[in-house]
């Protein structure tokens, strides 16, 4: 069997959700066919199939968050696939020809042998409701282990204990718990699916872990080894009722880019660095490179970024788990406001691109990005990214670090400001742009070199245009 597993489709990635699977169990698959839709951290995008078959089972249904890397289904290929497919072409036979006699004459045989084996298989599934009778004493000792105690526990409520496993898979769906009372409760033994939440919706929250554990030895012991709550957690819960406000669920992106952005100011100690240009000759020819090219103030910052870069390699680096990445070229990350939220597309290899072709390349992937349809390669490894706020009129701002970029670019606006040339004051458009620095791989020093060398060439139209 072929497994289908949740892709990684941007490099924040950790989960994805199944928005809706496009194939059933038992349909004929093929290179390229769409399996299911899946919602990313950034936005909703199509599963394709690189394997020709029979989609012989899926494991996670619609609306299921999934781990990045984890198993969703199986496609059948080979002799399987024709296995896999005699499900489908049975049942409608059956309701047809509810007399087999007839036709049992020639293939009596082998119709005959499948049916027989089919029957054996409930013939053992009699005799196991005797075994989870026999299992009632057997739940006080495997108290101890979480995994056995959610295994057992639903087949002794259960009338009917066939069922049970795929019981409990769905009522441990429908609980709402946080991530770090998931964690708790595994750490400290104690099954959460009996235990009722008292955070907003019923949610059940670490406090309510802990309490059924008991704040006693129990408690703080698992407290010393749990793992670190989430940022969310960290904070108390905000209590309101229903006439103070309207309370609804965070959708799944929404959750993952919070979790996200939380992570990258956890995690890498950011550092700031503002640096203004003048910009007053690069903005006079803005409509000749705009009719010559299709260029805007955007457009023309990226050229600056991407020569910079070039004079300071150094600043295109990662540091990630005690490693260095050096990267071979620049994949510049764009920050992109979309219907659906905010998003980083990625234009590969941009310091190959002339500025027709940074003005084209970018084009592409803001309307495929815009229109929900970026591809993984449109989202992996921005080794450098920019914001740029300033049609909005912003002098100032300074953004949250985008991974695996260890430099996130913030782009104000031009506004008129006084700047003094030799013993003279003249009105000027002076624009800011402030670069949001990993301190564990980008030095001061290193970082104001890069910001002289950009405002340089935001000053100097003839030396950033050179070679266009």
């Amino acid at each position: 069997m072929y497994e289908v597993t949740m892709p990684k489709l941007s490099d924040s990635m950790e989960v994805g959700k199944i928005l809706a699977w496009k194939v059933a169990e038992g349909d004929a698959v093929h290179e390229g066919d769409v399996l299911a839709e899946i919602e990313s951290d950034k936005a909703a995008m199509e599963l394709e199939c690189f394997q020709d078959g029979v989609m012989g089972k899926i494991v996670k249904p619609n609306d299921a968050e999934v781990q990045v890397g984890e198993v969703i289904g199986y496609i059948a290929t080979g002799d399987e696939a024709k296995a896999a497919a005699k499900p489908a072409v049975p049942a409608p036979k059956q309701e047809a020809g509810q007399a087999p006699p007839p036709k049992a004459e020639a293939p009596a045989p082998a119709p005959a042998a499948p049916p027989a084996k089919k029957a054996e298989k409930p013939a053992p599934k009699a005799p196991a409701p005797p075994k989870p009778e026999a299992k009632p004493p057997a739940p006080v000792a495997p108290r101890p282990p979480a995994p056995r105690d959610a295994a057992a526990a639903p087949p002794a409520p259960a009338a009917a204990p066939p069922p049970a496993p795929p019981a409990a898979e769905a009522r441990e769906r429908a609980v709402r718990i946080s991530p770090y009372a998931r964690k708790l409760a595994a750490k400290l033994g104690v099954d959460y699916t009996r235990i009722e939440g008292t955070g907003v919706g019923g949610r059940i929250m670490a406090r309510d872990v802990e309490e059924v554990a008991g704040a006693g030895a129990a408690g703080a012991a698992g407290a010393a080894g749990a793992p670190k709550p989430s940022a969310d957690e960290e904070l108390p819960p905000v209590e309101v009722t229903e006439d103070e406000a309207e309370i609804e669920e965070a959708s799944f992106r929404l959750k993952t880019q919070a979790r996200r952005v939380v992570a990258s100011k956890h995690v890498i100690p950011h550092f700031y660095m503002t640096a203004s240009a003048d910009v007053t000759a690069l903005l006079a020819r803005k409509d000749a490179l705009k009719e010559k090219y299709g260029a805007t103030v955007t457009h023309l910052v990226m050229l600056a970024c991407l020569k910079a870069i070039a004079a300071h390699p150094e600043v295109n680096r990662t540091y990630d788990r005690g490693r260095v990445i050096k990267w071979k070229g620049v994949n510049l990350g764009l920050a992109i406001q979309t219907d659906q939220g905010l998003t980083v597309a990625v234009l590969r290899g941009a310091d190959r691109l002339s500025l027709e072709g940074l003005v084209k390349g970018a084009g592409e992937v803001v309307g495929r990005a815009r229109a929900g349809r970026l591809s993984a390669d449109d989202r992996r490894h921005p080794t450098f990214t920019i914001s740029n706020l300033g049609m909005y009129g912003v002098e100032h701002f300074e953004p949250i670090i985008n991974p695996p970029s260890a430099v996130t670019l913030a782009v104000a606006a031009a506004l008129p400001a006084p700047v003094v040339r030799g013993e003279a004051i003249y009105i000027a458009q002076v624009m800011r742009v402030s670069a949001s620095c990993d301190h564990r791989i980008i030095e001061g020093v290193m970082a104001a070199k890069f910001l002289q060398d950009l405002t340089a060439l935001l000053e100097d139209p003839g030396r950033l245009l050179a070679g266009q």
